[in-house]
């Protein structure tokens, strides 16, 4: 009896630990836009490696960017915290860590280096 007891009292405790870590998967919507880089990280150090850095994500999974410097279109899947890009010069995965209407940041690695990026909407979209 008492086994059970202690079971009922601490099993509510596993449940409320296990969440989305504040990041909103379910609206999609609040992905599309313009992202411009306000801070990039290597190893969580600050780089300039990527300065100017941009992403446009539309609602149709289109996606426009400048990672490698030049201006180049692809496409994009978002399934939960993962962004995928594809038809890029260099396709890759991120992780989102927040997602807010005005803030992105998103974790990728890249050659053994771990990649923060934080981004602000563009309001002049």
């Amino acid at each position: 009896m008492r086994f059970i007891l202690v079971i009922s009292l601490f099993l509510p405790l596993l449940f409320v630990s296990c969440g989305n870590d504040g990041v909103d998967v379910s609206d999609e919507a609040s992905l599309n836009g313009r992202w411009l880089l306000v801070e990039a990280r290597k190893n969580n150090a600050p780089t300039g490696v990527v300065d100017g850095l941009f992403f446009t994500f539309n609602p149709d999974g289109s996606l426009e960017t400048n990672l490698m410097g030049n201006e180049q279109p692809g496409a994009y899947t978002r399934t939960g915290n993962t962004i995928a890009t594809e038809g890029v010069k260099l396709p890759m995965d991120f992780n989102i860590q927040e997602l807010t209407d005005s803030s992105l940041h998103v974790r990728s690695e890249f050659r053994g280096y771990q990649f923060d990026f934080l981004l602000a909407k563009d309001g002049g979209e």
